[in-house]
């Protein structure tokens, strides 16, 4: 895929944000992010899998920065995996990513605080955090930040990281 074209004069996606999101959007017409100037109104979005039964608990399930988090719907939705047997899961985009909005910020307690608005917003008391690479960063972190309404955390290659100079993540 190219770099979509730009009118003359409009600033270079690279030095501005709002530029980016326009071009994204000159690409994906259906795109809903939009570019916020508050942390706080920042609204995340993706795809819900219906468990097989009504009363199944939840998991909110977060992407590597590079991968849509789309990707992990033929997993999670493969009968053999049993996923669906057990949980209901929610494919979620963080700040920055896919549909969801977009914020200057990627500090990680504002990403978590988004988690917690996104889980209010559908009513989710209680959910477990799983994800892959700095998705499992963004599930642990939101855990950490917020014990009381997460039942556990499933990491997929959470990187290398020295935990002890990371004592809140």
């Amino acid at each position: 895929m190219s770099a979509p074209n730009l009118p003359a004069g409009s600033p270079s996606p690279l030095s501005d944000p709002s530029a980016l999101v326009s071009a994204f959007r000159n690409l994906i017409p259906d795109l809903e992010a939009q570019l916020k100037t508050s942390t706080d109104s920042v609204e995340l979005r993706g795809t819900f899998l219906q468990g097989r039964r009504s009363d199944l608990p939840t998991m909110i399930w977060f992407s590597d920065l590079v991968e849509p988090v789309e990707n992990f719907e033929n997993f999670f939705s493969n009968p053999k995996h049993k996923v669906l047997e057990n949980r209901n899961v929610w494919l979620l985009n963080y700040r920055n990513m896919g549909d969801s909005d977009h914020h200057k910020s990627f500090a990680m307690e504002d990403i978590s605080n988004d988690v917690m608005r996104f889980m209010d917003k559908q009513k989710l008391t209680m959910a477990t955090m799983g994800g892959h690479g700095f998705g499992a960063k963004v599930a642990l972190a939101t855990a950490i930040n917020n014990m009381d309404r997460v039942t556990g955390v499933i990491n997929l290659d959470g990187g290398p990281l020295d935990h002890r100079f990371y004592e809140s993540y």
